[in-house]
């Protein structure tokens, strides 16, 4: 039996569903996404592609650009409730799906073409499907393999359908740009051209990776596979989410430690509530830095014992902050764009090195950190992240030498207070520092659900010109979209 692979593009998603909600919305351009000053286009519908707006480019650039356009506040409740709908159509063609997103799934659909005049028509009644019961138009490609798969249902955008056949792999590909192979970055497409790889069909033309291997390293395999139409990889239906994180742009630079350590309180709090949801342990902590002249750097460090612990998370961060600060205060270079750092799991900070701190949002429930103050940053902070990645959900057979009796009882307050956040909403319970956070900074970083209650009582108020109102959310680089890929 031959192997049939389906990708399934929902198109324009959040932009379709807003004008599928608002039929004055219809034929007209619509940008959905974070629409302050900072903010950037989470997607757009066709008709603001046409003016060059994308998704991922600042707003300030799209309004400029597209001046008339409809700009919209995202509702990821209702996007999520039409993405499950979705997902639950496709589940009674195959209950093979592995989800990438809330908007894009592979389908292993091998055997079920002979049910249909062939692929095309089971991939017509699947679309057909979909239609009729959301009134969404999905782009759908269907191929021996997931990289072709995927590559099919680009080819025809919007509304697309198109097979890639048996035999044919390498005659499609061949006249492509080696942009289209997956893993290929601006980065390495400017090595291989240096080496005179421009299209597929110059890769294709190599017996054997050995060529590519100078260039690319280990990668040099993969490239030559996928640029011949090869892909092995099977329909993961029990993916399992690799990281969890959370990140914000802010609408004004961080430039003191005091402030930086309450976004990192707010990190570790938010994602140790994530990884109880799903019963999940991380082992590496990451923090994710960018200053105002948008260079990023990143650190890591891997946990003696996996966790779920915010103070865990939060200490963390506070080690690998200031071993950062620590370098750059040091004179040595500024860091480059996705530079990263290992530290090991006995890596140490001098506390001597340290400055101490009186601040009143200091907790002793954080152990040795309230001892500790968050470095000042050399510069203006535009972006702060932290993420927890290599999750686990096994429990570790083995304590760590830090674990105690107050890691019970935290384990308890943390369930009661999960307990009443899920009853009573996020701001039901807060500590010392999340409270400081949530209304002591005259609202420059206030809470996305704050944000949401003041653009939903101004929609009530105004006609449909207040959607092209500027409202202070960043909802493409505040981990959000992290979230939504998770939740499928």
């Amino acid at each position: 039996m031959r192997r049939w692979i389906m990708h399934v593009d929902m198109d324009a998603f959040f932009a379709s569903i807003e004008q599928l909600d608002h039929p004055e919305y219809k034929g007209h351009p619509v940008i959905v996404g974070g629409l302050s000053s900072r903010g950037v286009v989470a997607t757009c519908s066709y008709e603001a592609r046409k003016f060059g707006v994308h998704s991922a480019m600042p707003i300030s650039r799209a309004k400029k650009l597209c001046p008339d356009g409809i700009y919209v506040y995202p509702r990821m409740d209702r996007y999520k409730e039409v993405s499950h709908q979705i997902f639950s159509i496709m589940k009674e063609f195959t209950p093979h799906i592995e989800p990438l997103s809330i908007d894009e799934a592979f389908l292993e659909v091998s055997g079920m073409s002979t049910m249909y005049s062939g692929p095309k028509a089971l991939g017509r009644a699947i679309k057909d499907r979909v239609f009729e019961e959301t009134g969404l138009i999905i782009s759908a490609g269907l191929a021996p393999n997931k990289f072709l798969a995927k590559l099919a249902s680009d080819l025809d955008k919007p509304d697309g359908l198109v097979v890639i056949p048996y035999g044919r792999e390498k005659e499609i590909l061949a006249p492509l740009p080696i942009k289209r192979i997956w893993g290929v970055g601006p980065r390495t497409e400017k090595i291989l051209k240096t080496g005179g790889f421009h299209l597929m069909r110059h890769i294709q033309a190599l017996p054997d990776e050995s060529s590519l291997i100078p260039l690319v390293g280990n990668q040099a395999r993969r490239i030559w596979e996928l640029a011949n139409g090869i892909d092995d990889r099977p329909v993961e239906t029990d993916r399992k989410i690799q990281s969890i994180g959370a990140e914000e742009t802010y609408e004004e630079d961080l430039t003191d430690g005091s402030a930086i350590e309450l976004e990192f309180r707010y990190f570790a709090n938010r994602l140790s509530k994530r990884l109880r949801k799903r019963n999940l342990l991380g082992h590496t902590v990451s923090i994710k830095v960018r200053y105002d002249d948008f260079t990023t750097v990143s650190r890591q460090k891997r946990l003696d014992t996996p966790s779920d612990h915010e103070h865990v998370f939060f200490e963390t961060a506070l080690l690998l902050w200031n071993k950062l600060m620590q370098d750059k205060t040091s004179k040595k270079p500024k860091g480059t764009k996705n530079d990263i750092e290992l530290l090991g799991a006995t890596t140490k900070v001098k506390s001597t090195n340290l400055k101490s701190t009186n601040s009143n949002y200091s907790s002793s429930n954080y152990g040795s950190s309230s001892e500790i103050a968050f470095m000042d940053p050399p510069g203006p902070i535009r972006l702060l992240g932290l993420t927890v990645s290599g999750l686990d959900e096994e429990v570790p057979m083995q304590d760590s030498l830090f674990e105690s009796s107050k890691n019970e009882t935290e384990n308890k307050l943390a369930g009661v207070l999960d307990s009443l956040e899920s009853k009573f909403g996020e701001t039901a319970v807060m500590s010392g520092a999340l409270w400081q956070r949530f209304h002591g900074d005259n609202g420059t970083r206030r809470k996305r659900s704050e944000l949401k209650a003041a653009v939903d009582a101004q929609s009530t108020n105004e006609d449909v010109e207040s959607n092209k109102m500027d409202k202070s959310l960043d909802l493409y680089k505040n981990g959000d979209v992290g979230d939504l890929n998770e939740d499928i």
